[in-house]
């Protein structure tokens, strides 16, 4: 095993040109949450070309793709979606050893990773100690919700023994997740013209007084709790008294309990200023991700390390928001791993780091053959 891993290493570094042009004709097909269908069918087609067997398209827009094997069931999973709308200009562009294009680190080259590994393999004949789904989520950024996921572990979560979320910047090594609430809040108002109705209820007034509250309300670092206005907008003209306005708000916390704490406050808030400042008012829960997690001792997050640092590269372990947090709540053995490093995720600037693709394939692929039965025991599965 550790001859052919040994070999695979090479293999990959020889193949580094063909896995940035695997990066960029994912990363050129728009893929907003919700929107992901021609990304979806491209990778769906690419697990089959490289020799997946039953790939496959659910009901929502994942994919999935099996390598055989015995031993541990493992599921690798990497989020298609993106945060740019469909009408984002997609077009790369290299500088030095960076490419530039809007969702090329996140997710673009996690996903073209996965289908890397598995032409790679069958060109190796590498046998791993485990069997491999290989599977790409839609709907995992902002109000996606973690949707994708939520649907393969309703499919697969009772047939895995691990989840392997293969996302974020290579070095991180995630053994819990981060939960969230959000919520969009909407006031209405009386409103009415600006000199005329001076003194009737405004929709903005109320809202804006609302969120600077929210605002204020003291989270602890640790646990590390945060909070956000993510959106706001309302009003129709300068000289209009605001009938209507908008915010949408996010909450975040490691603890569970201190979640639940800081939403039961914000939706307080909320609601005893809609009635101090007359508006009416309606809340809606528009995101909820659970925590959860793992010891930080576990096996797998050991293992995740150990190849890091034989690699040369300091582990970051910590708690984030991945689809990592689906597993973790369900009490699923789970990680997340990072995939390459990038600059700029999230805006239109963003940029890959080239040369790490070829060392976040390459982590992978030792970690995952590292996970026989010592590192993974079986679960009860059907």
């Amino acid at each position: 095993m550790e001859r052919n891993v040994t070999a695979i290493m090479r293999l990959v570094e020889q193949n580094a040109e063909r896995l940035l042009d695997e990066a960029v004709a994912i990363a050129t097909i728009p893929a907003p949450s919700f929107n992901e269908s021609k990304r979806a069918a491209h990778i769906a087609r690419r697990f089959s070309e490289v020799g997946l067997t039953d790939v496959a398209i659910d009901n929502i827009g994942n994919v999935t793709g099996r390598r055989p094997g015995s031993g541990p069931r493992v599921m690798v999973v990497s989020h298609m979606d993106t945060v740019f709308p469909l009408d984002t200009p997609l077009q790369p562009r290299i500088e030095g050893d960076r490419i530039y294009c809007p969702g090329i680190r996140d997710n673009s080259t996690a996903v073209a990773n996965l289908i890397s590994l598995a032409r790679l393999l069958r060109e190796t004949e590498l046998t791993l100690p485990c069997e491999v789904i290989l599977a790409s989520s839609v709907c995992e950024e902002g109000l996606g919700d973690l949707r994708g996921i939520r649907k393969l572990m309703d499919t697969w979560g009772d047939k895995v023994d691990a989840v392997v979320a293969y996302d974020g910047d290579l070095g991180t090594v995630v053994y819990g997740g981060a939960g969230s609430k959000r919520y969009k809040i909407t006031y209405r108002a009386a409103g009415g013209h600006s000199f005329s109705a001076f003194g009737n209820p405004s929709a903005v007034h109320g809202l804006a007084t609302a969120c600077a509250r929210f605002c204020q309300l003291p989270v602890p670092s640790d646990p590390k709790t945060t909070l956000n206005v993510g959106k706001f907008n309302g009003g129709v003209s300068v000289n209009v008294i605001a009938e209507e306005a908008v915010a949408v708000i996010d909450m975040r916390s490691v603890s569970q309990a201190e979640l639940e704490k800081i939403a039961a406050a914000a939706l307080a808030i909320f609601q005893d200023t809609a009635k101090e400042f007359g508006c009416r008012q309606e809340i809606e829960k528009v995101g909820d991700r659970p925590g959860g997690g793992i010891d930080a001792q576990h096996p797998l997050i050991r293992t995740a390390c150990d190849v890091l640092a034989a690699m040369r590269i300091t582990p970051d372990v910590t708690y984030s928001s991945t689809d990592a947090n689906i597993p973790f709540s369900l009490g699923i053995p789970a990680i997340a791993i990072g995939s390459s490093l990038g600059k700029g995720v999230h805006s239109v600037g963003e940029s890959l780091h080239i040369p790490s693709i070829v060392l976040g394939l390459q982590q992978l692929i030792q970690f995952l053959a590292r996970l026989d039965s010592t590192v993974i025991p079986s679960r009860s599965r059907t």
